[in-house]
């Protein structure tokens, strides 16, 4: 049996089609109730093998744990054959403390998040997905919470 289809459509005139349904790494990554490696592995795996062929993650889930493992998987993918995106605007600082405190686990990654959106703190959030992802690329960069909810009196000075 051939793996199923799932429509794909073009993300405006990008030039970047993604199926219609895509994979959101946030569940593989957050520390409070995150999966093991062999269960996030299965997770995408069964995601691939549905025809899924768009994966979506950011620093913030699992302050990288997500974005490592979503990495960790496409490596062994044809580069040519899925779209990952992930998300620009925070900063991961080291902070031991901040994130036992944050999610009650020592196993949770040692770091805070903290919102940038200069172009140098665009660029350095870039380069440390790459790192972490451990690909060449990402096919679209998005900003993450930039409204005014999550930047109150920082939105209005902008």
């Amino acid at each position: 049996m051939g793996r199923p289809m799932i429509p794909v459509v073009p993300v405006g005139r990008t030039g970047i089609a993604i199926t219609r349904i895509g994979f959101g790494g946030a569940p593989i990554g957050f520390p409070r109730k995150t999966p093991t490696e062999a269960d996030a592995h299965a997770l995408l795996q069964a995601a691939w093998d549905a025809g899924i062929r768009y994966f979506d993650t950011a620093p913030l889930y699992g302050s990288g744990l997500s974005e490592r493992r979503i990495g960790d998987f496409l490596r062994s993918k044809p580069r040519a054959s899925y779209v990952l995106s992930t998300k620009a605007g925070r900063l991961l600082v080291p902070d031991p403390a901040w994130a036992l405190a944050r999610y009650e686990s020592a196993a949770a990654p040692p770091f805070r998040p903290v919102f940038d959106f200069s172009y140098d703190g665009i660029m350095k959030s870039y380069e440390h997905s790459i790192q972490r992802l451990g690909l060449d690329r990402i096919d679209m960069l998005l900003m993450h919470d930039i409204g005014r909810f999550s930047q109150k009196d920082n939105h209005d000075r902008a």
